[in-house]
């Protein structure tokens, strides 16, 4: 009876030991994955589903390293104290790497680098340049790299939104002077918006990567630095940039 008890907690033990294990490599297998969903081509929404080039980029060097991925949409601006607070395990939203935000987290190399374009309504000539901006409102999506480079612009008033198409909307209605987008993103909105035209485009000071809280994933970090050399050298890169028109 003895050897039977004994028996009988060895496989108890096992079962215990491998439903843990089991636990542990389905949790160790899926990354959430924070964006807004409001900036086209990187990611917006269709049919009920966030998609874009990070969501197809991101979803390729997940399943290279054997994870799942889920992916969460909420407003730009809090991506990051998401991030932080544990919600997310990293961002996928055209996030440029700037120092500033290096201070709260780490980014993987960058990979997508693009220009920023000032736009206003056709037949504004009084606005032609950064310097003519003085005293105008400059609309931008809150929390992005245009409104910190905005707020740079003397004189300008500065006025944030949560998405892109807001900002569009609020430029044909004269609401704003002018609006600060990505280029990609803005000529999208001109294609579909004949009343506003880009009048000046500038060199980000930085590029677009994935961000992890800092510290807190370096390996990760790496993994998702090699899968993305592993993608631009077996073609998978230029696929996504060609399906997204961003091969320009």
């Amino acid at each position: 009876m003895k050897k039977i008890f004994v028996a009988l907690l060895l496989m108890l033990g096992m079962i215990s030991c491998g439903s843990k294990s089991a636990g542990n490599a389905t949790k160790e297998k899926k990354l959430v994955v924070g964006t807004d969903g409001v900036f086209p081509p990187f990611g917006y929404m269709e049919n009920g589903k966030v998609v874009g080039f990070d969501m197809d980029l991101i979803s390729e060097i997940a399943k290279g390293l054997g994870y799942q991925v889920e992916f969460k949409v909420q407003p730009f601006d809090g991506l990051i104290s998401s991030l932080k607070a544990g919600k997310l395990d990293v961002i996928a939203s055209g996030m440029s790497a700037t120092e500033e935000r290096k201070q709260s987290v780490d980014f993987t190399d960058e990979y997508f680098k693009s220009k920023q374009v000032y736009l206003r309504k056709k037949g504004n000539n009084s606005i032609n340049s950064k310097e003519s901006l003085n005293g105008k409102k400059v609309a931008v999506q809150l929390g992005t790299i245009q409104e910190m480079e905005a707020k740079k612009i003397k004189g300008a008033i500065v006025v944030p939104n949560e998405t892109p198409a807001t900002i569009i909307m609020d430029l044909n209605a004269g609401k704003n002077d002018a609006v600060i987008l990505e280029d990609i993103v803005a000529l999208q909105y001109v294609k579909n918006n004949p009343g506003i035209e880009i009048f000046y485009k500038e060199n980000l000071p930085a590029g677009m990567a994935f961000a992890f809280d800092k510290g807190k994933n370096p390996e990760l970090v790496k993994q998702f630095n090699e899968q993305l050399k592993k993608l631009k050298e077996n073609g998978k890169y230029d696929e996504l940039l060609k399906k997204y028109g961003l091969n320009y």
